[in-house]
């Protein structure tokens, strides 16, 4: 009697199973990045303390361990998919391993933000039309990356749209929450008059238009002796930028407009970003400021890739008028950009007691405290000096010296653009930076490296702090899965 039963119900479970929507298959992945690090005389003077410097892990100086722990898993289908990436990064001590303190607890005033294991990365996808493809949550968007970093790349929460409108022209168009913040405490702050006055959000659009395919008569081919034509390549892709910038916590208002440029042509690949601001302050102040990156690689072989790049951003000349001349953007991402960029170098880290370049940005926006508007958590002023950098570098495989090793090593020449806001004699040259980094690939799971990055003032940075050098040297380790 029992043997129809348990067969009409294996036949009924095989049949739900039939009709019911395929579930589907999730893979994990992840880093584990440990990075011993010494942070030495970021304020130029080697007989005073340095303040508190910030990093991923949270605030430190001197000789310190970062740890930077990553868990993540995506799943995808035809239409769509889902990534989400947990981390913890912190700095080695007890209390951060038994995480024995947490935010709104403090101990020694340091609250363990870091160490509260979360959801770091956030990606979720629906694609209806090849024209039309839904994304949100908090994975890393930039509008300049490619080039110069002068607007803005993180990965703040958004929603938008992106798709292909034609084979060789794409789009993408977001809406970005960097701040809203809600009066949610009994006795809110006074100055929080409304649900929105403490808000920031960003809308933006970009579009890209491939140009350019396969060309067999570039002039540099015969001029190198590349007879067979390896690198019979010259394309370009040109992308018109907008942003718009509605900062209420900083009550300001502003507008972007830029143009980006990346390509090859044979043995050379340029780079080249434009963007400008035009806004305004509730209090009736003027934003109105440029920027520029141009840069050109050459691609002699895999071991030696030399490049030269100019980067400026425009200072303000008079902290006392109506007129915000200072480039800010609303987050410079210059120490992850593609051909300067170098990850944890000096000039990237956080400088603001002394040079004022926040933690991922090249630009001292925080040289200066009037008139803030926006830049790495909305610290940047709009009366900074400005900047005006050259940089030359090289970078490559150098498997066939040394298996598994890669190199990039670059130095900069710094300028301020204005000197006028730093105090009187301020010369207008900062200062030299170099940087070399080592990557040794033991295998496809395990790698080291090195970075030694230094910056040695110039007369104006003298003239405000000291004369002694800044150091960097971190050693990463890192595991992947």
């Amino acid at each position: 009697m029992k043997q129809p039963g348990i067969r009409i119900l294996l036949a009924t479970v095989a049949l739900m199973l039939l009709v019911a929507p395929a579930w589907a298959e999730i893979e994990f992945f992840g880093t584990a990045k440990v990075k011993p690090t010494v942070y030495t005389d970021f304020d130029f003077q080697s007989s005073e303390h340095d303040a508190p410097i910030g990093n991923e892990g949270g605030l430190t100086d001197g000789e310190h361990i970062r740890g930077e722990f990553r868990l993540g898993w995506k799943a995808k289908g035809d239409k769509w998919s889902v990534k989400m990436i947990a981390e913890a990064d912190v700095l080695y001590e007890k209390d951060t391993a038994d995480r024995s303190f947490y935010k709104f607890a403090e101990k020694e005033d340091q609250p363990n933000s870091g160490g509260e294991f979360g959801i770091e990365r956030v990606e979720l996808l629906y694609t209806f039309l090849p024209q039309l493809e839904l994304e949100t949550g908090w994975d890393v968007r930039a509008l300049d990356i490619k080039t110069g970093g002068l607007l803005f790349g993180d990965d703040h929460p958004f929603i938008g749209f992106r798709g292909k409108l034609s084979q060789q022209t794409s789009y993408e168009a977001l809406y970005i929450t960097v701040q809203n913040r809600q009066p949610i405490s009994t006795a809110p702050s006074p100055e929080w008059g409304s649900s929105t006055e403490d808000d920031w959000r960003v809308y933006t659009l970009k579009l890209v238009q491939d140009l350019g395919g396969e060309s067999t008569a570039l002039p540099q081919n015969a001029f190198f002796g590349n007879a067979d034509a390896e690198r019979d390549t010259l394309k370009f892709s040109v992308s018109p930028i907008y942003a718009y910038s509605d900062n209420d916590s900083k009550h300001a208002q502003i507008h972007y407009y830029g143009l980006e440029i990346t390509g090859q042509a044979g043995w050379f690949k340029p780079y080249f970003e434009v963007v400008a601001a035009d806004g305004e302050f509730d209090d009736g102040k003027d934003i109105s400021s440029w920027a520029m990156f141009a840069g050109l690689e050459m691609t002699i072989n895999k071991a030696f890739n030399p490049y030269v790049a100019f980067r400026y951003t425009q200072g303000d000349d008079d902290d006392t008028d109506n007129d915000v001349d200072g480039w800010v953007g609303v987050g410079d991402i210059a120490m992850y950009s593609g051909l300067i960029g170098m990850d944890g170098n000096v000039l990237g880290s956080d400088m603001r007691q002394s040079y004022g370049a926040t933690l991922y940005s090249y630009t001292p926006g925080g040289a200066t405290t009037g008139n803030r508007y926006g830049g790495n958590g909305n610290g940047s002023s709009g009366d900074n000096p400005g900047q005006k950098l050259i940089a030359v570098g090289t970078r490559g495989d150098l498997s066939a010296l040394v298996p598994k090793l890669m190199y990039k090593t670059q130095a900069f020449f710094i300028w301020y653009d204005e000197t006028d806001n730093l105090g009187a004699d301020v010369d207008d040259y900062a200062g030299t930076t170099f940087d070399l980094q080592l990557l040794y690939a033991i295998s496809k799971n395990f790698s080291i490296d090195y970075l030694f990055s230094t910056f040695i003032p110039g007369d104006g940075i003298e003239d405000q702090y000291g004369d002694d050098t800044a150091f960097v040297n971190t050693l990463t380790l890192a595991w992947s899965y």
